[in-house]
């Protein structure tokens, strides 16, 4: 029968055991590789992310900072109503209506030049006669435009007036068309 040496006692003496001790954890290591690292983000991807997002952040400031289309909502509602009325001096204007909405619209085109050093401006005439809010005032040189407005309770009639070059604060005595709005 052979005699065999417990194991702890393999390198000979104990003391030796002792001393190779890290050497096992040395080879250990040795043997297993490490994990492979990532790749780092790259600095491009990081500002073409950020640039993204300020992309998205500017359209849709626009997008909230644009008026509505309230003569687009109108002129596509179910229930709109139509009236064509012939301007003086010449054209024609549409005034749309929607109750579902609770707005209307003029489109006026084919409006002759208005005279040298005037243009043609917007109102709206609140119910009763009371005070004229401008909607727009036009460009000298346009012939045609579209105007909306909201809460037609509150309206009782839309006008066309000439007006000094960029507009005045109230209507003049030059009214080109006057509509009042059904009740």
């Amino acid at each position: 029968m052979q005699h065999r040496e417990p194991e702890d006692f393999r390198y000979g003496t104990p003391e030796d055991a002792q001393d190779d001790l890290g050497l096992e954890l040395v080879d250990d290591v040795a043997q297993h590789r490490p994990a492979r690292r990532s790749a780092p983000v790259k600095k491009w991807m990081l500002v073409a992310g950020a640039a993204l997002v300020v992309v998205i952040g500017i359209i849709a400031l626009v997008l909230a900072l644009m008026p509505p289309d309230v003569a687009g909502d109108v002129k596509s509602a179910s229930d709109v109503t139509e009236q064509t009325v012939q301007v003086d001096g010449g054209g024609q204007a549409v005034l749309r209506l929607s109750d579902s909405k609770d707005a209307g619209s003029l489109t006026l085109s084919d409006l002759p030049g208005a005279p040298e050093g005037q243009t043609y401006q917007v109102w709206v005439e609140a119910t009763g006669g009371g005070s004229a809010t401008s909607l727009e005032v036009l460009d000298p040189k346009d012939t045609k435009a579209t105007a909306g407005f909201k809460s037609l309770k509150d309206i009782g009639a839309v006008q066309v007036t000439t007006e000094p070059e960029g507009g005045s604060t109230e209507p003049g005595d030059n009214v080109v068309l006057d509509i009042d709005l059904p009740r």
